[in-house]
């Protein structure tokens, strides 16, 4: 066995591959500045929008292949600052840029962003990633991500699960307790890569050269461990956890900067319309008829008023 394979996270990954992929990363999108390449007069027909937002994906690309190469947690904080510096910069040069969350990419990004910034203790940086989702309701409003933003104290919108698979059990995580909070990670780290199939990195471990390729890490799954104070026993050596990274936050601290008291939309502010499946069993009211609380189960479709289309909102979680 190399020194490399036992210090490696990503049991995946092979050596001449990752050093490859690594000193290209290092040299384009971290040696390089972008401000000054971006400048260069091109012809029109090159989209320099996009080779802007090749700083962002490849620079979380390189601190994921450095986190799964076995790099020292110390020697990330670097590279999660350039990443992040990556995304703001993206974000002033292109006003109009948004992550959709229909678009499963997307939706993985805005969770590793967002565990990334708890884990590496940057709570300034949690306003700006909310400040990346787009604003039309029509690219998605998802209550998973709203429960993940209240508890780090950022308000966004969202009712229901936009992706069922796999982060219905990672909203059950966020909504239960003890034992059966610890079973909904674990599950979750369970289904997790089948239920990646629709991103773009799923099986490059795969490729002919493995040029590229950066680890599997569910990265979420150790935010939630962390602000929720979850006893990560029964999945910490589970494949896809990133338990060395959760370690280190917990060892630190990071949770002083995430109060609970921080979390600013209670999860008894939910809100279900009629059709929609219903996120938590509890009493769930409805302002516009007068019927009183009715118990909903989870996973069941909330009813309407003969055919009138109704706003539930959840009061007491069971």
């Amino acid at each position: 066995m190399t020194g490399f394979d036992r210090v490696k996270r990503e049991p995946f990954l092979q050596e001449a591959a990752y050093l490859d992929s690594v000193y290209f990363w290092k040299e384009n999108y971290v040696e390089r500045q972008a401000e000054s390449f971006l400048e260069i007069e091109r012809p029109e027909y090159v989209n320099v929008k996009m080779l802007s937002w090749r700083w962002c994906f490849q620079s979380m690309e390189l601190l994921i292949a450095l986190y799964s190469g076995g790099e020292p947690i110390e020697a990330l904080e670097f590279y999660a600052d350039h990443m992040f510096s990556q995304f703001q910069r993206h974000k002033q040069a292109y006003p109009s840029f948004s992550l959709k969350l229909w678009e499963p990419d997307a939706y993985q990004y805005t969770l590793w962003l967002l565990s990334f910034a708890v884990l590496f203790n940057k709570p300034g940086r949690i306003r700006q990633i909310a400040g990346f989702l787009s604003e039309d309701p029509d690219d998605g409003e998802d209550i998973l991500l709203r429960q993940l933003f209240s508890r780090v104290g950022v308000t966004i919108p969202g009712s229901t699960l936009i992706h069922e698979r796999p982060y219905h059990e990672l909203l059950n995580a966020v909504t239960t307790e003890k034992d059966e909070q610890k079973q909904a990670v674990r599950s979750y780290l369970k289904q997790w890569y089948r239920g990646m199939r629709n991103c773009y990195w799923h099986d490059r471990h795969k490729a002919r050269s493995d040029a590229g390729f950066f680890g599997y890490w569910a990265f979420e799954a150790g935010l939630v461990t962390v602000l929720w104070g979850v006893d990560d026993t029964p999945y910490r050596d589970l494949p896809f956890y990133p338990k060395d990274l959760v370690d280190d936050a917990r060892k630190r601290q990071v949770i002083k900067s995430f109060p609970e008291q921080l979390q600013s939309a209670p999860y008894s502010d939910a809100l279900a319309r009629s059709g929609e499946i219903c996120a938590r069993t509890g009493g769930w009211v409805c302002d516009e008829w007068a019927v009183g609380p009715q118990t909903f189960m989870q996973g069941v479709e909330m009813p309407s008023e003969n055919g009138r289309s109704l706003v539930w909102r959840l009061v007491k979680g069971l």
